[in-house]
Formats: C-alpha cells, structure tokens, sequence
C-alpha cells in the first residue's frame, strides 16, 4: 500500500453515525447511489486496477483502532500521536509499539492541540520523530504559526525554527511527511490562500533538506481544509495532500474531497 496523503484526523471525536455509519452510510452510500455519476464509474475501476484507497489515512480515537481495522482494512490506519518513551513505567502512555501492534502504519507527531494542552516543544516531538523511524512508523510532522506571528509576517522564520528544532540531525532514507497548520487556521474557516501555502511548502522542503538527510519527503496541508476549497490546494505543485479535522467526521464530505484528490494526480 503507497503511504497516505489525504489523512482523516478525527481527533476526540467519533462520526456522528459510529464508524460503521460513517463508512456504510455516507461513503458506501456515495460511491453506489448514483450511476449515472461519471466519478462512481470512475471509482469502480481505479478501486480495481490501481487501488482506490492507497493515499487515504484514517486517525481515530486510539480506542477504535481495531474497530475501524475490522470494518475498513482498505485505508492507512493511523495513531494521532505516540509516547516519546518506548516504554516503562509513563502512565497514560501509548507506545509506537502499541498502535503498531494496532494495525497502525503512521502517526502524527507534534499537533498544535497537543502543544497547546499538553506543552509539548520541538524537542519532544524530535524525540517522537526518531522513534517512528527506528520503529518504521511513518511520521506525520505538524507545524504552525500563531496568528500573530502570521499577521507580523514571522510565518517562515517560525517554521524554520520549527524545523531546525525538530529534524537537525536526522538521516533516514524512510518517507516522512510535514503538515504545515497555521494554528490560526484550523478549525476557524479561516484559510491562507494556496497560492500562499504552495510558497510556504516550497520553503518548508528547502529547510528541511539543508539541515536532515531525507530522500523522501511530501509536504500537506492541515487548517479549515473542506470540499469547497480542497481542490484549490491539490492542484499546487507544492502541496502534496491534506490533513483533515472537522471535515473528516462526515464520510461523504470526506470522500468527496479525496476524489477530488485523486482527480489532481
């Protein structure tokens, strides 16, 4: 299975419908009920040749890890963060061992919401960087300037500080992907333009391959992504994909911006 571009992070949520009806009610539904839709005829046979779902990843709750495994096993499966720590005696802790052992092939590392509650630095993050590595979890890196530091302009000097806190020092020929999320942007409606974004991105990889030795990275987008604006994104030579919070809880609107996807590639 190709790594996942496109990532559902479902953060403490659960769809509206469980995860059985997010899946069968609202994404089974929108691939069959309509024939006459030029993208069902399209998705039946890409599904066949190429595999349909092989840059789609799901992040749910780590509770229902293995439920999803079960009623879905065609997409990514992924943890919305793992322990710094491999193991021992860290309470609350999960492990990459864990949600590996979960059926997990990635994780995101470093989300502003695990910053902003749980103080989380760069520092910690490079350790959780490491360990997907040595584990061969594929690492999902988020970073983000506040609003302030956006509307000064600070923007690239903040994720290069990021960055260099971050990845200094890291050589690995395994895939890594950065999520740029303007902490300002998620959940807010609010988004900067991608011709924006395509810079930024642009930027990101450039810092990124001056300070690590990493031959295989892709850059996504994270903050207000939803089906009216997604395909703006993905037609940006530089973005790569999308990380997805509020809009992944609907399965139909979920899909819908991952064919999108799909149709840009």
């Amino acid at each position: 299975m190709s790594h996942p571009l496109v990532i559902a992070n479902w953060k403490m949520n659960i769809p509206s419908d469980g995860i059985s009806g997010w899946k069968q009610k609202e994404m089974y539904v929108r691939l069959h009920d309509d024939p006459k839709d030029k993208s069902l005829t399209w998705f039946t046979t890409l599904d066949k040749k190429l595999g349909f779902f092989q840059y789609m990843g799901i992040a749910p709750p780590i509770s229902h890890l293995s439920e999803l495994k079960d009623l879905f096993d065609l997409a990514s499966l992924g943890a919305q963060d793992i322990s710094q720590f491999n193991d021992g005696s860290k309470t609350g802790d999960i492990s990459a061992d864990m949600v590996i052992d979960k059926g997990c092939t990635f994780s995101i590392l470093g989300h502003s919401e695990r910053r902003e509650f749980h103080n989380e630095t760069n520092d910690v993050v490079s350790k959780k960087l490491k360990i997907c590595l040595e584990k061969n979890l594929l690492p999902v890196v988020c970073i983000g300037e506040s609003l302030e530091d956006y509307n000064k302009g600070r923007t690239l000097d903040v994720l290069e500080n990021q960055l260099k806190e971050i990845f200094s020092s890291i050589n690995t020929e395994n895939k890594v992907i950065v999520a740029y999320e303007p902490i300002w942007a998620i959940g807010s409606g609010k988004t900067p333009s991608a011709e924006e974004v395509n810079n930024i991105h642009q930027h990101i990889k450039d810092i990124v391959q001056s300070i690590a030795n990493i031959k295989d990275i892709n850059i996504i987008y994270g903050g207000s992504v939803k089906r009216e604006n997604a395909k703006t994104f993905f037609i940006e030579k530089n973005i790569d994909g999308a990380l997805i919070g509020g809009s992944s809880l609907n399965g139909r609107e979920f899909l819908d911006i991952y064919i999108d996807f799909l149709e840009t590639l």
